[in-house]
């Protein structure tokens, strides 16, 4: 018998007026973990207005997958549209399908390779401006070192120098004002002029980049090249301005994700000594104290495993859709233009789907059989279906080179006296504070026979 949505039970915790907006903004992590304890689709009020929070596994990839064509993004990403542009990650429907076919190309596995290089010399620049006994700003860190690898992705030529430039410089403040503009749209007419003219500055360097390209006509191997020579279904290219919206989406969408990522290992890797110990026998035993190329990183399993079990333990905090028409969600029965919330952090933190959840643990993900026990559902770090992210295999290659580099050099611990706790971001769950002490290590020689090997298949597959 199914359910009316006035019949769904409401998520318990409400106050008058409010709602569940004081539980929400007071620990929203606390409040998305303890909700699959009261059942699998609940009504969350926020002020007046009313949500709905689905819990459990086969309802999220109900919507995320299987009765797709029921749902579009949430109003939240139209928001960050008017101040972008309609850009892939905020568009839905035709508009999306286009503009995914048309970006696909440089996200495929192949092409992912051309971008190793930067994101090695990158995360370089980082453990090369490191000093021994240095107190480390990790989060400030991790950010501005995403920000440069997906720079240099977009950007491999001398003629986008100055965007590259720009974008490292404001991508954060570009990122703030995304986020603030999916809920307040009228933001940035608002903003002061200072911020207005660094704004523009970017912009225009952006625009002056992607014309330089387009009267080269060369193929650098990179983002923008790739945007360039891009077609749809009906042979049509990107104008100037969709790309130079496109690079915007790109430096805003990639940012959180990877670095807060990074900020988890490294904390991760401090309180665990065995996962560190296996990570620098991996790195050393491959790597031998070199930085690594895109063909160094089949070679590197637990590195990766390592990255997959951060991203399981410390995934985004939330994502939702909207209703574009009466749906049925498991036994409920849901209106049109309503929205419906999912969290991954609670989803992949659930002892019923992850043994230990708690626990950082790379080796779950070794056997592809205990990968199998997991829902679909329950692993969403990038969403699933239609809108799944199409830059996660950039995300997470970004996050393999990262660590490989510096792990490689360095080992980061605690400051003394430091509490550390999950706390919500925007979509993304990042350390409150994570300052962390650089201390020097030099890579252990090669074992011998084993390292000869390594290096052989290193060699073999590197591109001729």
């Amino acid at each position: 018998m199914s359910s009316t949505p006035s019949s769904i039970p409401e998520a318990p915790g409400a106050w008058p007026v409010l709602g569940h907006l004081p539980a929400l903004i007071r620990n929203p992590l606390g409040f998305l973990s303890s909700a699959a304890d009261h059942g699998d689709l609940f009504r969350v009020r926020l002020g007046p207005s009313t949500v709905y929070l689905a819990t459990h596994p086969e309802l999220v990839r109900t919507m995320l997958v299987s009765n797709s064509a029921d749902f579009t993004r949430s109003k939240g990403a139209a928001g960050a549209s008017r101040f972008i542009g309609p850009i892939l990650v905020a568009v839905s429907g035709d508009s999306h399908r286009r503009q995914r076919r048309m970006m696909q190309p440089g996200f495929q596995r192949g092409q992912l390779n051309h971008y190793v290089v930067g994101m090695t010399a990158a995360a370089t620049e980082t453990a090369d401006s490191w000093r021994p006994g240095e107190v480390v700003d990790v989060q400030r860190t991790a950010s501005d070192l995403s920000l440069a690898m997906i720079t240099k992705a977009l950007f491999q030529s001398e003629l986008g120098a100055t965007a590259e430039a720009e974008l490292r410089v404001t991508g954060h403040d570009i990122l703030k004002v995304a986020r603030l503009s999916a809920l307040a749209p009228g933001l940035y007419t608002v903003l002061p002029t200072a911020a207005k003219r660094n704004l523009g500055r970017t912009s225009a360097a952006i625009r002056a980049a992607v014309a330089a390209y387009r009267a080269d006509g060369r193929d650098h191997g990179d983002l923008l090249s790739m945007m360039l020579r891009a077609q749809d279904a009906e042979g049509r290219t990107m104008t100037d301005q969709e790309v130079h919206d496109e690079i915007m989406g790109l430096a805003v969408a990639g940012i959180g994700g990877p670095a807060a990522l990074t900020c988890w290992i490294f904390h991760e890797l401090a309180q665990d000594a065995a996962v560190e110990q296996q990570l620098h026998a991996e790195l050393d035993e491959v790597l031998a104290g070199r930085t690594p190329t895109g063909a160094d990183l089949p070679l590197l399993p637990y590195t990766q495993r390592l990255v997959k079990e951060a991203l399981r333990k410390y995934p985004g905090w939330v994502g939702s859709r909207r209703t574009v028409r009466p749906v049925r969600l498991g036994d409920h029965e849901l209106p049109a233009d309503v929205e419906v919330m999912y969290s991954p952090y609670a989803l992949q933190r659930d002892a019923r789907w992850y043994r230990d959840p708690e626990r950082l643990d790379p080796d779950r993900w070794e056997s592809k059989e205990s990968t199998r026990e997991v829902p679909k559902g329950a692993w969403v770090p990038f969403a699933l279906g239609t809108y799944k992210c199409i830059g996660d295999n950039f995300a997470l290659m970004e996050t393999v080179v990262a660590i490989a580099v510096i792990a490689s050099r360095w080992r980061l611990r605690p400051v003394p006296g430091d509490r550390v706790r999950p706390v919500a971001k925007a979509t993304h769950v990042f350390p409150n504070r994570l300052r962390m002490i650089a201390e020097p290590r030099t890579p252990c020689p090669p074992r011998g026979p084993a390292h000869d090997s390594l290096t052989d298949s290193a060699t073999a597959a590197a591109p001729s």
